[in-house]
């Protein structure tokens, strides 16, 4: 499944190329996936018994004079091909795939309480310092974690939680250190 979400994502970002409309795609694009990432509008796009023809006007009630025909008819050829659980995730490689593109990379940070801005600010600059290109932060919150935070960028993750350091200092003490 993950080779033909890719093959749909880069099918998306041809077109984008040969129209040369990439930054109004990826706008579209991510107003795309976060309206369709929702669990019930997921159950009733892969529901067998819900038609493609109530698919189809899903989309044009949720979208119409907002996205491109591009953008309109990748979903609805999703849905007459019975691919509509890819949608959101050829849309997410698609939005990485111009992203990257255009130099920039997303992080999600997820930390135990919300950041503030100024901090949100600081781990932008470090991370654009570090890839040198931009960062777009996405931060959430996740009351399993201790204390700290962990970012996850271009497959990468950067773990400074609680957590993680005691687990550190858990298995040097095993080891022998601190001696």
């Amino acid at each position: 499944m993950a080779k033909l979400k890719d093959r749909y994502a880069h099918a998306l970002l041809e077109l984008s190329l040969e129209s040369n409309t990439l930054e109004e795609d990826l706008e579209e694009a991510i107003l795309v996936r976060e309206t369709l990432n929702d669990a019930d509008l997921q159950r009733f796009l892969v529901h067998p018994d819900v038609s493609d023809r109530a698919k189809q006007e899903l989309f044009q009630n949720a979208f119409a004079g907002k996205i491109s025909d591009r953008l309109m008819g990748f979903l609805d050829l999703l849905a007459r091909k019975n691919r509509e659980s890819l949608i959101v995730p050829a849309l997410t490689e698609y939005i990485d795939c111009v992203n990257r593109r255009l130099g920039r990379i997303e992080a999600r940070v997820v930390s135990a309480k919300a950041l503030t801005e100024k901090q949100i600010e600081a781990i932008r600059t470090v991370l654009s310092k570090k890839i040198d290109g931009q960062v777009e932060i996405k931060a959430t919150v996740d009351p399993d974690v201790i204390g700290g935070f962990y970012i996850l960028i271009d497959g990468r993750i950067f773990d400074r939680t609680v957590r993680s350091d005691l687990n550190r200092m858990r298995e040097h003490l095993r080891r022998g250190g601190y001696a």
